[in-house]
């Protein structure tokens, strides 16, 4: 019971109540999900991302980098709205790659070779890789999949592929422009540094 009330004075408050579905909603240039989402945050209604009705297109991205740079910062600041659109983008970048893949004609060959898989070589193949005792030879077909999910994931920000693709980065420009050099000039307060003031005869 709410602040403490009585059961008659529940049954006199009106109550909001959220329905739910068993059918999941569909996150796809749908500007109701944000706003049913986070009510506090669309006060009026109105601002969410892909709504269809605005005169000018505006991407997902620039959006809500748009909304993060409010002057009052309550997207900022609140709980779970950056972690809520940061998997929307995740999702959406994972999407995409895919869908590039797929439409390559070399593809189907490897879609075909992936079907061939099984759950419980997916199982054994985990547990290999936990135990660190997998083989790249033991299975071509897990092999090809693999190299499917890393080319994806290193597309997607946030993800462990994208830092080993940054990673591979880096060290391509260290072989092609050399070791970087860092410069730091570190001037001490002179009433702290012993050397001034040893050259100061204080």
């Amino acid at each position: 019971i709410k602040n403490n009330g009585t059961k008659e004075q529940v049954n006199t408050e009106s109550v909001y109540l959220i329905p739910h579905s068993s059918k999941p909603v569909n996150e796809y240039f749908n500007p109701k999900l944000l706003v049913g989402l986070y009510p506090t945050l669309f006060c009026y209604g109105r601002g969410a991302p892909e709504d269809q009705s605005r005169p000018v297109k505006v991407n997902l991205r620039e959006h809500i980098r748009y909304l993060l740079s409010y002057n009052d910062r309550r997207f900022e600041t609140n709980h779970s709205f950056i972690f809520v659109v940061f998997n929307l983008l995740q999702r959406r970048d994972a999407c995409f790659h895919a869908q590039l893949i797929a439409t390559k004609p070399y593809f189907r060959a490897s879609a075909d070779e992936i079907q061939s898989l099984k759950s419980k070589d997916i199982e054994m193949a985990l547990d290999n890789i936990s135990k660190k005792t997998y083989s790249s030879e033991s299975n071509s077909a897990l092999n090809k999949l693999l190299h499917h999910i890393k080319t994806i994931g290193g597309r997607v920000m946030g993800s462990a592929y994208s830092r080993t693709a940054l990673r591979t980065r880096i060290h391509a420009l260290i072989y092609n422009q050399g070791l970087p050099s860092i410069f730091l000039t570190i001037n001490p307060a002179d009433i702290h540094s012993p050397v001034a003031l040893y050259f100061a005869v204080v």
